[in-house]
């Protein structure tokens, strides 16, 4: 174990703001199962009995009782952490987080509740060892890494694709009828000088995220833009789980930021 100092305020700060914004955004994602539940009891559609073969020896916690219980220890743990309660919080809220991606396969809403694991295993770093600062900078220099990859990656691919330039991929998208995109949008985005335009502002904003690292006042433009990007996306695709996943990582994006 290594051995605790106090932590610098800024990083008390930083790693505050990460605890505060991941407990909410994990009561939301529970919150949001258990408004769903009955779709994985006994006679819904994620039923128990689709994962027994495979995954029988997990009855005890991932049968459909034991799973509401699951649930009901994560939110209780995410709000204890949003209420600043540490100790063996985090790793309760890890291992909750783990069982519910077992249960659907993976993640039950993509790329949020992967970053939501990041940022878990990242606090259960920054927790053991009494907060030590050597791990909280390790593990807030982690999420901001992980945070700047998932959107510089994503801008990449989206650049070396002409469709998206095009803004063809965004009107695919759009088009899908699991999103229930409002009708106002389908009619604006209909518009190829719509599509264009916002296609070319998410690609550069992607791309560019690494700016970020530049300084402190940086960070905060592309924050801001991120919230801007991740509010849109709520609008257009109604996924609005993303938002928190990720607000979860800028606080460390802007530390970073300070220490680079």
């Amino acid at each position: 174990m290594i051995a605790a100092t106090p932590l610098p305020a800024v990083t008390a700060l930083a790693l505050r703001w990460t605890e505060v914004l991941a407990g909410a955004a994990v009561a939301l994602a529970t919150l949001e199962l258990l408004a769903v539940r009955r779709a994985f009891a006994d006679d819904g559609i994620w039923r128990w009995s689709t994962l027994a073969r495979e995954l029988r020896w997990l009855r005890p916690v991932l049968a459909y009782r034991p799973f509401l219980a699951v649930l009901g220890v994560r939110l209780v743990a995410a709000l204890l952490l949003l209420g600043g309660l540490r100790g063996p919080v985090a790793p309760v809220l890890w291992v909750t987080t783990l069982l519910v991606d077992v249960r659907f396969r993976g993640t039950y809403n993509g790329g949020s509740d992967l970053m939501t694991m990041v940022v878990l295993t990242s606090l259960v770093v920054a927790h053991v060892g009494g907060r030590s600062t050597v791990l909280v900078n390790a593990a807030l220099l982690y999420i901001a890494a992980q945070a700047m990859l998932s959107y510089f990656i994503a801008g990449v691919s989206k650049a070396t694709n002409g469709d998206w330039w095009r803004g063809d991929a965004l009107r695919e998208f759009v088009a899908r009828p699991d999103f229930a995109t409002p009708a106002p949008v389908r009619r604006l985005l209909r518009r190829r000088g719509a599509l264009i335009a916002a296609s070319s502002a998410v690609i550069v904003f992607e791309v560019a995220f690494p700016v970020a690292f530049a300084g402190v006042p940086a960070a905060w433009v592309l924050v801001a833009m991120a919230l801007l990007f991740h509010l849109g996306v709520v609008v257009v695709f109604g996924l609005n789980r993303f938002v928190l996943a990720w607000a979860a990582s800028w606080p460390a994006v802007i530390y970073a930021a300070r220490l680079l």
